[in-house]
């Protein structure tokens, strides 16, 4: 410090400085400043279009890197293009890709939420008023989504001399002042029928400016650190000089003179979203050559830290300043593994952005927003949500890295440890299969043995996927490295179960009952069916009214049935079924279906010496005695018939009471013959009624001879 320096500031030794809590680089800036980093260490050479930023120094630190900025892609002599943060419009993307240049897209998330606002409007058919600057390059890049049907404005007077359409759509610029934003959507609801509003601004924005303006009435003078192109520093700086304290807008240090400062004891300092924290921290530094007291951040300045003793005032200063520094360097709290509440600002497909309280907005990436599958993170949260998330990281451009996913799993294994020291049940919901079991969700990942999803063997373990039930928690170990940390199973819950509903079913089945059941298993001699708490046999003998080769031929597992409770043996507790009991007999179908005389076809299934045996239906065969055989003497059945022939017979005789039938093949042939007799006779009385009418005709023919004078004999022929 010079003497003029010193001299000014002789009396000003309790110069105050305090810094706000929201001051410089935002989540987007800081993504683009560590995508660009990255790319100058991958070994390809890079541009930005334009700017990467509004900050000229950030500009120049990535143009002395290797990463100049082109105005187009005209110019560009390197492989790729960094699209900047302000966003690019469509065409600009689609002419990079024709001309083969690799891109890397560092548009703001916050912006490239606006395009996607533009597209939806313009596909509901609005008109879209944009509410920005006409120059700035984020506008530019807006109108490129519009499809010329956009119109950008300025302010409310603007907006007012403005003719309205049928629908309107308005969206605004990332970094205008949100109050004028609203005064314009005021003005323009009287001029469309329809009028929609999206706040397009940054949170950062707002959050910014609401430091600032807190700030700026607690101080003598403002100082907002950006660059003189940085529209959201402009910004900041109307708005504390709406607050109508001393505002000065600085690019740097070197713009710090001490003649402004004269009768300053406090100093506010805020930074717009773009400007880097490397000059922040010059300015703090600059502003501790005109007084003693350390930089304060906002939150933490006390009334009476003017009124500390020396040595008080001296020890905070090497404090707070060092504290300060360690933010500045990103390394201020929340500190990794701190688990921190935070407010949704912005939610896309693979990202969620949350406001945490600090200096950087937080990212939750989709796969640190839950254990389940999940295709967007737009149908997990929401704008406004608030949040519990865990710090995984800060990245070295200052933003935090969040999951959701490990605060919900420590919460739930919390909880699950809870519940297994107290043996309490847990409900779960299958979600998969493994080699050896089933993945259950409890609110983190279990697994459950095949040996326990059933009190017995399982065939299927794919069945069981989806499906919800409660566990037993088996195995419990939070720190296990290697194999499942939680083991359910489902076996003792289902042997309780099922004992209870055996003491039920005991105490209510009776012989003669009809019960519904469920078929569990097959084997050769039968089919066992679960009744509920119990299982019964069902005996391949009793399945139906016809032989069966196998139970598997008539049903199948899984299968349910009604059956008949045929027997019941409590000592040993063995259930006997039928099914047949249930089923119409093959000879109660016989008397409903057929009569005597009847001509029904048939099967011959067996031959005797006196006759044929023919199957009219399953399970019932009729005799054709070797005297019905044929309208002739018969020697041997096989000279007539052979074993599964299908014939025509008749029913001659049904004895219900000795489940016999008589059939005949001769009567059918004997019916079939008089049949065609009388047809033939038929036959025969239609050629003499015809016969009748051509005599009639004759005659009337001859009668119109004879009187007709040109007609000639026979004879005279």
């Amino acid at each position: 410090m010079d003497s003029k320096q010193a001299e000014l500031w002789s009396g000003c030794s309790y110069l105050q400085t305090i810094l706000a809590n929201k001051a410089g680089f935002c989540a987007g800036v800081r993504r683009a400043f560590q995508m660009t980093e990255e790319a100058g260490r991958d070994g390809y050479s890079w541009s930005t279009l334009g700017p990467l930023v509004h900050n000229d120094e950030v500009v120049q630190y990535f143009a002395n890197s290797g990463i100049p900025p082109v105005d187009r892609l005209e110019e560009i002599q390197t492989a790729g293009i960094i699209i900047r943060t302000h966003g690019v419009p469509p065409d600009i993307m689609a002419q990079a890709t024709a001309l083969g240049i690799q891109i890397k897209d560092a548009t703001c998330p916050l912006v490239a939420r606006i395009h996607e606002a533009a597209q939806l409007l313009i596909q509901e058919d609005y008109d879209i008023i944009i509410f920005g600057d006409t120059e700035h390059p984020e506008v530019k890049g807006i109108l490129g989504f519009c499809q010329e049907r956009a119109t950008v404005i300025a302010d409310a007077d603007q907006a007012r001399v403005w003719r309205g359409g049928r629908k309107l759509g308005l969206i605004s610029q990332t970094t205008k002042d949100e109050s004028q934003f609203y005064e314009v959507a005021a003005v323009l609801l009287p001029s469309a029928t329809e009028i929609r509003v999206i706040n397009t601004i940054c949170s950062a924005t707002r959050q910014r400016q609401a430091a600032a303006r807190e700030l700026a009435q607690r101080v003598d003078l403002m100082l907002v650190i950006g660059d003189r192109n940085s529209s959201n520093t402009k910004t900041l700086t109307m708005e504390c000089q709406k607050t109508g304290v001393r505002t000065w807008q600085i690019q740097s240090a070197a713009d710090i003179y001490p003649e402004a400062l004269t009768g300053v004891d406090k100093v506010g300092i805020t930074a717009g979203a773009s400007t880097p924290d490397w000059i922040i921290k010059e300015v703090l530094d600059r502003m501790m050559e005109f007084g003693d007291g350390a930089p304060q951040e906002q939150q933490e300045v006390k009334p009476a830290i003017e009124n500390e003793s020396q040595e008080t005032g001296e020890n905070a200063k090497e404090e707070n300043f060092a504290r300060m520094e360690a933010e500045m360097a990103d390394l201020a709290m929340p500190n990794k593994g701190d688990i921190v509440k935070g407010i949704v600002i912005q939610v896309l497909d693979d990202e969620v952005m949350v406001d945490v309280g600090g200096k950087s907005e937080g990212i939750i990436p989709l796969r640190e927003m839950t254990t389940k599958d999940a295709n967007s993170a737009k149908d997990l949260v929401k704008i406004g949500d608030e949040l519990e998330v865990l710090v995984l990281r800060w990245d070295d451009d200052g933003t935090i890295l969040l999951s959701k996913k490990k605060v919900d799993s420590k919460r739930a294994m919390d909880k699950l440890e809870e519940d297994f020291n107290a043996g309490n049940m847990v409900d779960g919901t299958i979600t998969g299969s493994v080699k050896g079991g089933l993945l259950v969700d409890v609110g983190v990942v279990a697994f459950l043995p095949a040996s326990h999803v059933e009190d017995g063997y399982v065939k299927n373990l794919e069945d069981y996927i989806g499906k919800a039930y409660k566990f037993n928690i088996i195995e419990f170990n939070r720190h296990k490295k290697r194999g499942s940390q939680i083991v359910v199973s489902r076996k003792k819950l289902v042997e309780e179960e099922r004992a209870r509903q055996k003491e039920e079913f005991w105490a209510s089945i009776q012989e003669g009952q009809t019960v519904r059941g469920r078929i569990k298993r097959i084997v050769d001699y039968g089919v066992f069916i679960d009744l509920g708490g119990f299982e019964g046999l069902l005996h391949v003998s009793e399945m139906d009214h016809v032989r069966i080769s196998h139970p598997a031929d008539v049903v199948k597992e899984g299968e349910e049935i009604d059956v008949y409770i045929l027997g019941l043996d409590r000592d040993k507790q063995r259930v006997s079924l039928s099914r047949k009991k249930l089923l119409k007999s093959p000879w109660e179908i016989v008397l409903e279906k057929y009569s005597e005389g009847d001509i029904v076809d048939g099967k011959v299934v067996r031959i005797a010496p006196f006759g044929a045996f023919v199957e009219i239906e399953p399970g019932v065969d009729g005799l054709v005695h070797i005297s019905q055989l044929a309208n002739r003497r018969v020697e041997k059945p096989q000279d007539v018939v052979s074993v599964d022939q299908m014939i025509k017979v008749k029913i001659l005789s049904i004895d219900p009471q000795e489940k016999r039938i008589g059939l005949s093949i001769r009567e059918v042939a004997q019916d079939l013959d008089d049949i065609e007799v009388q047809e033939y006779l038929e036959q025969q009385e239609q050629p003499e009624q015809e016969q009748e009418l051509i005599s009639e005709d004759a005659g009337g023919v001859s009668a119109q001879l004879q009187e007709s004078p040109e007609a000639e004999s026979p004879d005279q022929e």
